[in-house]
């Protein structure tokens, strides 16, 4: 009996008995994507798997991009089998940095989740605005409708004293400014009154491969390239914005000699009836 008991204590201390292995657990879910890389604009296909499904209870789909910020998040219902398929367009403000993005899903539980990983290179999406350019001293007001890509437009303004329109941006990447500017705003002009090109400036240098297209008489169309840490480009003509106080003062000005002219001839007809008399 004694040794029975000894053999029975020894395999009670020995490691298989003590804990046994245990196959692995299946995934309580599982989730893929179609691609691996993703620009603005494109279309994401979410699809996977729940495995235990519990009535009513919404599966959460976050992003986050590679500073762990949420850009987007939904909820969806599985099917009755537990599968579970979502296209998502890539769109919005807040996807402005390219690197790692990861895509969390999570079911009930936060145990019961997954992740997958994915690369995502912003775009230049273009960027279509219109900016009112209005003169202080004149009052004068003019909208100006741009296009740009890899940046922002933060502000256009007139510079009077420079005969120049300067435009200030905020680059992120490579891409194009696309101007449309009205002759009347500001121009360029040969003494022969046929059209000048425009000196610009990128960040005080003068650069020459802008390209003027679609010009006509109301209008002056540029296209101006922009690099990564562009921030300020100047536009110089040689005509500006018309001084209308100027022409004020020569409406004053003939204003004033008329009814000088009237008074002298209304004085002049008074005193050849007096003389008449």
């Amino acid at each position: 009996m004694v040794l029975v008991s000894a053999s029975a204590f020894f395999l009670a201390l020995s490691p298989a008995a003590a804990a046994p292995l245990s196959p692995p657990t299946e995934a309580q879910i599982v989730v893929k994507i179609d691609k691996d890389q993703y620009d603005l604009g494109d279309i994401m296909v979410v699809s996977g798997e729940v495995k235990s499904i519990v009535n009513n209870i919404p599966l959460t789909i976050q992003i986050l991009d590679p500073d762990n910020n949420l850009v987007h998040v939904e909820q969806i219902l599985v099917a009755a089998d537990g599968r579970f398929s979502l296209p998502m367009k890539i769109e919005g403000p807040l996807w402005n940095l390219p690197g790692k993005y990861s895509l969390v899903v999570q079911y009930g539980f936060k145990h019961v989740s997954a992740i997958v990983n994915f690369q995502f290179e912003q775009a230049n999406a273009p960027t279509e605005g219109v900016f009112n350019v209005k003169d202080l001293s004149s009052g004068q007001n003019f909208d100006l409708n741009y296009t740009i890509t890899g940046s922002q437009v933060e502000s256009i303004v007139i510079d009077k004293q420079d005969i120049a329109l300067v435009a200030q941006i905020n680059s992120k990447n490579s891409g194009m400014l696309h101007l449309k500017i009205p002759r009347l705003l500001l121009d360029a002009k040969k003494p022969s009154n046929a059209d000048e090109s425009f000196l610009i400036f990128v960040n005080g240098d003068e650069i020459t491969s802008f390209k003027e297209t679609a010009s006509d008489y109301g209008y002056r169309v540029l296209d101006i390239p922009i690099v990564n840490g562009d921030s300020k480009i100047e536009i110089i003509g040689t005509t500006v914005i018309p001084e209308f106080e100027n022409v004020s003062s020569l409406v004053l000005v003939l204003a004033v000699g008329l009814v000088i002219i009237f008074t002298v001839l209304m004085q002049t007809r008074i005193n050849l009836k007096l003389s008449n008399r």
